[in-house]
């Protein structure tokens, strides 16, 4: 496999902090996380069918691959770590103890050198992972790999942290998922948008996610969770407040 830089520094991020990535409340967890916005505003814009095709390019965790699975999609996991790739697949085989097979894959890759078939998937999606190629051409590289795997009209997404958060200084200053992350770069709406067009996405739709759990995203603590999430179910917000203070971005757009 080529190397890659941004891959390699990510290997040994989670050598490290992969326990961090692991799943311990299970199907509890994942079924909230199926409910949530992470999940939903990509379901909803994708408008998968039964059986689809779904690839996730940079898993991590397996949290999203195995939700998307639990829908009832056949998903392929895609990271450059192992170890992460296991972790994965062990959160796959807790989750089929409770709910029978899951029609997943598991794949190591580099999105550098995105060595599959093109326009094989539905969607092709990640959740923290563009920001980190600081240069925008390698950046838009790894997103046209993104596109070229993707079926004509299909969908890609990319979640990436909302860099013009008014907090967001102080969280890269002092929040341990930043402070031991590798670097990123600080995406706003109008970056987001442009990175996608750039690649010939159309249709795009940018959103805010998360804008109410600015209140615990960092410091956090029980009782500001409560109130976050409490407010998140309660009092939702237009768009322009979501852009402004969503913790996350969310990038939408068709392969035409």
């Amino acid at each position: 496999m080529p190397e890659s830089q941004v891959g390699e520094a990510w290997a040994q991020y989670f050598e490290s902090e992969g326990d961090n990535y692991r799943i311990r409340d299970g199907m509890s967890f994942l079924r909230r996380f199926t409910r949530s916005p992470f999940i939903q505003l990509i379901h909803g814009y994708a408008q998968l069918k039964p059986g689809s095709r779904a690839l996730e390019a940079g898993c991590a965790s397996g949290k999203f691959s195995v939700c998307f699975a639990m829908l009832g999609y056949t998903v392929t996991a895609l990271d450059f770590s192992p170890a992460m790739l296991e972790n994965a697949a062990r959160l796959r085989q807790a989750v089929e103890r409770q709910t029978g097979p899951l029609n997943m894959q598991f794949v190591r890759g580099d999105l550098e050198h995105l060595d599959l078939e093109p326009d094989q998937f539905d969607l092709v999606f990640n959740e923290g992972v563009v920001e980190h190629w600081l240069e925008h051409t390698e950046r838009r590289a790894v997103l046209s790999n993104m596109a070229r795997v993707t079926k004509q009209g299909g969908a890609v997404a990319v979640i990436v942290p909302n860099g013009h958060h008014p907090r967001m200084t102080y969280w890269i200053a002092n929040s341990p998922a930043f402070l031991s992350a590798p670097p990123m770069i600080r995406y706003d709406p109008q970056s987001l948008r442009g990175d996608l067009a750039s690649i010939g996405l159309v249709d795009l739709q940018i959103d805010g996610i998360y804008a109410w759990r600015t209140i615990d995203q960092w410091p956090t603590s029980r009782f500001l969770k409560l109130i976050g999430g409490g407010l998140q179910r309660l009092i939702p917000l237009p768009r322009r407040l979501r852009l402004r203070w969503g913790t996350h971005l969310i990038g939408m757009g068709r392969k035409g």
